[in-house]
């Protein structure tokens, strides 16, 4: 620690960098009189604007509009699915769930996993069409 303190007092704290006084005062001042002068050209004809220029506002308003419209039925939609999902949502387990056969051999009774998988064989389903999805 103390090595750093005499180093520190031999080098000094100053940088060198120094700016003159009142430099920043004078500044604005100092640059426009070192820059040219140059002529306003005005021919006081205003150009016309095109279709898309005039509506290109509108177009931009809309999409801003119809982006926050179905970002908010997005999240709509995402937080109706989170909470209690019902039959209605799934039709095809509404249907299996109604089936009396598919409820007292698959859900009231204990299914044995070879059973269920022979099922599915005979009824068309391999691994194959599982991994088409």
């Amino acid at each position: 620690m103390k090595e750093k303190q005499d180093i520190l007092d031999r080098i000094g704290r100053r940088s060198g960098m120094t700016v003159p006084e009142h430099y920043f005062a004078d500044f604005s001042a100092e640059m426009m009189s070192r820059l040219p002068e140059k002529p306003v050209e005005s021919s006081g004809k205003v150009l016309p604007r095109s279709v898309w220029q005039r509506v290109r506002p509108y177009i931009y308003l809309a999409a801003m509009f119809s982006g926050v419209w179905l970002m908010m039925w997005l999240f709509n939609d995402i937080s109706g699915r989170v909470g209690n999902p019902s039959m209605e949502d799934n039709p095809i387990l509404a249907e299996g769930f109604s089936n009396d056969q598919f409820f007292d051999s698959y859900i009231s009774n204990e299914v044995d996993q070879y059973d269920l998988l022979e099922d599915m064989y005979n009824d068309g389903v391999t691994l194959t069409s599982f991994q088409q999805l």
